[in-house]
């Protein structure tokens, strides 16, 4: 049986009209936290608002904020615990700032029917995208142990990594790395990792020949911080199998690829 959040428009990503804030935090037991900058933005999936059989309905809480010089850091799902987005509105865009463990959960039978989105102010569908994908970050994202993070970024920083993937990644998919073992080591023990880069296809030598410097800086890296490197990869999607995936991690620069409109990871594409 469908809801009828369903039939008046509800779907994940709709804001709550301002009228009906104050009482949706009320139901909530969150009356403490009405503000005339919070608004309220459905986080459920739209397959689980439409449910009736799902009983609750989640939202984040988010709020307005200017946009400052600092405000692109935390855009294209770059920190999977702050979120900013752009909305577009009847009055031009409106930003707004979220935290992932800012929610409310409201029985939706709670609700009062007939109570209807805000039309007036909406995502665009990549910032909606933007929005998806970071709720979903807070609970699957690539994971290394901490001591191989700290190695690497020791011998090469982040920063410097994503600057140098940058520019490949209109061609490079992602860059992943098998690691044993896949766990915390003591100071005297060394990790072995074999290397993958996941390209698009029907890519040209020199194309080819950028990303391969890229995973050799990579290898370079990983033998500076003492690891044990063997097998180096360049392949597209086509020419691994999902079981050789399966085996890997990917090194997380998501961002790059939001930001860019660059191809994906495949835990990412494939959802």
């Amino acid at each position: 049986m469908r809801h009828w959040m369903e039939e008046s428009g509800w779907l994940q990503g709709c804001i709550v009209k301002p009228e009906d804030v104050a009482h949706l935090l009320d139901l909530a037991g969150k009356s403490g936290l009405f503000a005339d900058d919070v608004l309220l933005i459905v986080a459920s999936g739209s397959c689980d608002v439409a449910n009736s059989s799902d009983l609750v309905i989640e939202f984040s809480i988010a709020r307005y904020v200017d946009k400052d010089p600092s405000f692109g850091n935390f855009c294209f799902n770059k920190n999977p615990r702050k979120l900013n987005c752009t909305l577009e509105s009847l009055q031009g865009n409106k930003y707004v700032t979220l935290i992932a463990f800012e929610k409310i959960c409201i029985i939706k039978d709670d609700i009062p029917e007939g109570i209807l989105p805000n039309l007036e102010i909406q995502f665009t569908q990549d910032e909606l995208n933007f929005y998806i994908d970071w709720l979903a970050s807070r609970y699957k994202r690539p994971a290394f142990p901490t001591e191989f993070d700290r190695r690497i970024d020791a011998a090469w920083k982040k920063d410097k990594r994503k600057k140098a993937v940058s520019k490949v990644s209109n061609n490079l998919i992602g860059i992943y790395a098998k690691v044993y073992p896949d766990k915390e080591i003591a100071d005297g023990e060394n990790y072995f990792v074999d290397l993958l880069a996941l390209v698009v296809p029907n890519l040209e030598d020199e194309d080819l020949k950028a990303i391969n410097s890229i995973t050799d800086k990579y290898k370079e890296a990983l033998i500076e911080a003492k690891m044990n490197v063997g097998e180096t990869k360049t392949v597209t999607e086509f020419q691994v199998s999902v079981g050789t995936l399966k085996q890997y991690k990917r090194f997380n620069l998501d961002e790059l690829s939001y930001k860019n409109d660059d191809p994906l990871p495949p835990e990412i594409s494939m959802n």
